[in-house]
């Protein structure tokens, strides 16, 4: 009866341990080259809208017209084929809206906030301009 027991004892253990050692494979960065810019000083700022797509529009080209043209907005509708697609590629949080801002080499920022990612694309575009070099 005490064999019984102890079998018994020691299947429960080495079930549960084959039950925690299923671990997730961490994530494969995400590959930013569509969204990289052709030529160094340029920006980029995609955004992924899932509601109030036309509002969302007219406040980024407001922000870009309103910064002079410091990055160039690409914006994506997440309920289409298309923004689905580029959610995924970008792995957002499934928070919208949602900012990325790139360059010609990298994601410089990326958030929820636009005023964020436009003072992000000033700060980069002012270090450019006084002679400083992007950030590898």
């Amino acid at each position: 009866m005490v064999r019984v027991w102890i079998v018994a004892c020691l299947m429960v253990v080495m079930l549960a341990g084959c039950g925690q050692s299923k671990e997730k494979a961490p994530a494969a960065a995400p590959d930013y080259t569509p969204f990289l810019t052709a030529d160094e000083g340029e920006l980029q700022v995609v955004v992924l809208v899932k509601e109030k797509v036309q509002e969302e529009t007219k406040a980024v080209n407001d922000m870009v017209a309103a910064m002079a043209g410091r990055f160039t907005p690409v914006i994506y509708d997440v309920q289409t084929e298309e923004g689905k697609k580029v959610a995924q590629q970008l792995q957002t949080d499934m928070s919208y809206p949602a900012y990325y801002l790139f360059n010609n080499q990298q994601l410089l920022a990326q958030g929820h906030d636009l005023v964020q990612i436009a003072q992000a694309a000033m700060d980069y575009s002012d270090r450019l301009s006084i002679g400083g070099k992007a950030a590898n």
